[in-house]
């Protein structure tokens, strides 16, 4: 696999955004945008000429997402850095290098390892792997609350680790709910732990599936636009 930047995306404002190039033994071309750049994979037989003009072809497309993704990163660069545990900002109190871990005491997270200032990545990651941790047990608390409220149990319950979705019902009865809802209020958490358990009756969105949401959590409109209105600083670790 090999790897050039011959290639460019043109902005509206007269800047260009450089295209990363990755050939591989395939027999498609493919497109995508990830962390923040455009990649385009491509069979090595393909010659550049062909590839800008599947660019061009694509341009609007990619330059809706490229700038969507954008703002999406800047929003998130643009947020507190302070981790969150169900709607309660965690004020992180570093305890010195050595084996990385973290725990919750009240508002503060006891942090060992990395330092949230000085090597923000590895903090980061280490924050996500607390917070999905405690999702698993967290959670499971709120399935469990609410299938005897509703009487709908799903047959399994897992995390998911989804970009754009918060949680899914399959029609063998598993429910997944992405994990960094524990960092959201417990009402917005309980909105979709509801919304999904709601979907073991009704398998779609009909009337009669949000009448069952309504008939269990009446506002359940205000949960949901929280949720939409604050899903960016929900993905800032992992």
């Amino acid at each position: 696999m090999t790897r050039r930047a011959a290639l460019t995306l043109a902005l509206p404002d007269g800047g260009e955004v450089p295209v990363a190039l990755i050939r591989r033994a395939r027999k498609s071309i493919g497109l995508a945008i990830r962390d923040g750049r455009i990649e385009l994979v491509a069979p090595a037989s393909v010659p550049l000429s062909s590839l800008a003009e599947v660019l061009d072809a694509r341009r609007d497309w990619l330059l809706r997402h490229w700038l969507a993704d954008a703002a999406r990163r800047a929003e998130l660069a643009a947020l507190p850095a302070a981790p969150e545990w169900l709607g309660q900002a965690l004020t992180p109190d570093w305890t010195g290098p050595g084996r990385a871990a973290c725990r919750r005491d009240g508002d503060r997270l006891i942090v060992a390892g990395p330092h949230p200032e000085r090597e923000p990545d590895a903090f980061g990651a280490l924050v996500a792997r607390w917070l999905r941790r405690e999702a698993a047990t967290t959670l499971a608390e709120r399935v469990a609350l609410w299938s005897r409220a509703t009487g709908l149990a799903p047959g399994r319950l897992m995390l998911s680790n989804a970009r754009r979705r918060w949680g899914s019902c399959a029609a063998d009865g598993t429910v997944r709910l992405n994990w960094r809802l524990v960092q959201a209020p417990v009402a917005v958490v309980d909105y979709v732990v509801v919304h999904e358990l709601c979907h073991l009756e009704h398998l779609n969105h009909s009337t009669a599936f949000w009448s069952l949401v309504a008939s269990h959590l009446p506002d359940w409109a205000a949960r949901r636009d929280w949720l939409k209105r604050h899903a960016a600083r929900l993905f800032r670790y992992g």
